[in-house]
């Protein structure tokens, strides 16, 4: 038979070629008529129904509305692993459906571990498997250090002279050795042998202990080469030591990587870091974007792709900081990013979010042209202006330390909307050029159990639920005009209501995946419901990413508006379930800050 479904989507992809070829045997076309009941409560189920054509409504023995099933949807797994149905199957029109039957679906389960695990567990799992399967995987998310991907460790003693040591590199080809120096251990480079011989004017007969940098970066064997890419790029170095319980086990260079691997997230880090002019970092950001797109294309995860495009961000940042600020002002000046930037959670480039903390009001005046100027470039760069005005050219988000804490102190006070969230936007903050002392007093101002009320902390809470879910009343995801605003209905009650517990508990993490863990920790939350978040938040920012970068040229970065009719059939499921785990965390907020009236 010709099938009408797409089977080169997860679950079905999953399946080999000759898994496949057999499925397709043994699926039968059935129809129903309008009202006509599929599968009844207690019932044992024939089998999985696949939906071709028409909408099947889900309900239970109240007559209570579940969801609706449309084209490529199926169901009810769950009554084809227990004993019967649990709710009840209705045609809501005439209705085509594939059904495989009960033996069939329990073979190609016992055939296949993906497919078995996609039916047998939670959001996450479903999620990491459509990820990694779902055909864009590379070499790159697999990949784990091990011995074909470092090198030995080659040692030389610390009263090795520099001459020796070079010698030792070229005959060994090796940019890099190992230090032994009583108990310690540090890493010699060719660059630093230079750097001492032709700048230092140390002599060949030095040892080589005294150029050597005993302050290791290390990884752990086993772990994925990605993170140790991010390791290298956060600390601006080009090996990290690989070590195995705590012992050194070998060394993994940047150039052995970057020959294994088409991306080149260190290049952009690099150029970055030797940029001596702004348009420089210009260049730099420009590749950002092309970055984001390989990486995610390469199915590499979202939360690794948030993890290096935050450091990349916030380096872009701090040089241009260093190139534009006064040395003279810049122990003076503390500069702040805010929203999914300080939360580390942005990926595409979004809207401007910035405040700084000054040391004293002389430091204003002088300051304000390179802000200016900084402003600038962060508009070269490609981050469009706040519509809000919350940026560091605006006066009322340039304050002393004592300044921010007097508006803080006026925000919590005042419970107004506006001040609430003010005080949202600054929650999120984290240093990332100048003297970062100067943000410990600010930040602990809200941190203050004196300001920490209960009443406070409702009249925070308030924004996580004052948006819609967009689910309809039967279970589906409800759209206006074909698209959904993922932001709004999703992603941003989300993020508030975890800020907002973790104001009420005093938690200093500004990233939402660790405010959650904290959360967990502290029992506010069960184990569960902490994983089912994070995964439904995962969820929303993959889809989002991959909806921005289809549609960047039309919208560059900034669109929160997802197309529904364009989502394959699996991500609306997932992104279904997704919203209804926030609808139900929305519940629980309003029953744990008593807003149930609003």
């Amino acid at each position: 038979m010709s099938l009408q479904i797409d089977l080169n989507q997860p679950p079905f992809s999953f399946l080999s070629e000759r898994q496949l070829t057999w499925l397709t045997g043994r699926l039968d076309l059935v129809f129903f008529q309008s009202k006509d009941v599929i599968l009844d409560i207690g019932q044992s189920s024939p089998g999985i129904y696949i939906v071709y054509k028409g909408v099947v409504e889900e309900t239970d023995d109240e007559g209570q509305v579940f969801t609706q099933y449309g084209p490529d949807d199926l169901f009810d797994v769950r009554a084809t692993f227990e004993s019967s149905c649990k709710h009840r199957y209705v045609a809501v029109e005439e209705t085509l459906c594939y059904l495989l039957k009960a033996p069939d679906f329990i073979e190609l389960i016992n055939q296949s571990d993906d497919f078995s695990i996609y039916f047998k567990t939670d959001l996450g799992t479903q999620q990491q498997l459509v990820e990694q399967r779902g055909g864009e995987v590379s070499e790159f998310i697999l990949a784990r250090i091990d011995a074909n991907t470092m090198r030995e460790p080659l040692y030389v003693s610390g009263k090795t002279s520099l001459a020796r040591t070079a010698a030792i590199m070229k005959e060994e080809q090796h940019d890099a050795l190992l230090v032994k120096e009583g108990e310690r251990t540090g890493i010699v480079t060719k660059s630093d042998l230079l750097d001492a011989l032709l700048n230092r004017m140390l002599q060949k007969e030095d040892w080589v202990a005294d150029i050597a940098c005993f302050d290791l970066i290390t990884v752990e064997e086993g772990d994925y080469l990605f993170n140790a890419l991010i390791e290298m790029t956060q600390h601006q170095i080009e090996r990290v030591v690989v070590t195995r319980d705590a012992e050194i086990v070998g060394m993994l260079e940047l150039m052995d990587m970057l020959s294994t691997f088409s991306t080149h997230s260190h290049i952009v880090a690099m150029r970055i870091a030797q940029a001596r002019s702004l348009d420089d970092l210009v260049l730099a950001a420009k590749r950002l974007e092309t970055l984001i797109s390989n990486l995610s294309a390469q199915g590499v995860k979202v939360i690794s792709i948030m993890s290096l495009v935050t450091t990349l961000n916030r380096r872009l940042v701090q040089r241009a900081f260093e190139l534009i600020v006064p040395p003279s002002l810049q122990c003076d000046v503390c500069i702040l990013v805010l929203g999914s930037e300080g939360r580390g959670e942005q990926m595409l480039k979004t809207d401007q979010d910035n405040a700084v903390i000054i040391k004293n009001e002389q430091v204003r005046d002088a300051l304000m042209p390179s802000l200016q100027k900084m402003h600038q470039v962060l508009l070269d760069f490609g981050y469009p202006p706040c519509p809000g005005g919350v940026m560091f050219i605006n006066d009322s988000w340039v304050h002393t330390a004592d300044g921010w804490q007097r508006r803080i102190n006026g925000w919590l006070n005042s419970a107004s909307p506006d001040a609430m969230m003010n005080m949202a936007i600054l929650m999120d903050a984290e240093p990332v050029a100048g003297n970062s002392s100067l943000f410990k007093d600010v930040r602990n101002t809200w941190h203050s159990p004196k300001l920490r009320s209960s009443i406070t902390a409702s009249w925070f809470a308030r924004p996580a639920v004052m948006f819609d879910i967009p689910l309809t009343l039967l279970g589906n995801i409800r759209d206006d005009h074909g698209v959904i605003d993922i932001k709004k209905g999703g992603i941003f009650p989300l993020v508030h209501g975890v800020r907002a517990l973790s104001f009420e508990h005093g938690i200093y993490e500004t990233n939402t995946f660790e405010r959650l863990s904290r959360l967990g920790e502290l029992n506010v939350m069960t184990a569960e419901t902490v994983q089912g978040l994070k995964d439904a938040l995962v969820l929303f920012m993959r889809i989002r990413l991959r909806h921005q970068l289809e549609h960047v040229s039309e919208n560059p970065g900034l669109t929160q508006q997802l197309s529904v009719k364009s989502l394959r059939s699996v991500d609306r499921s997932l992104l279904r379930h997704g919203l209804h785990r926030v609808k139900k965390f929305k519940q629980w907020l309003s029953s744990h800050y008593h807003l149930e009236s609003l």
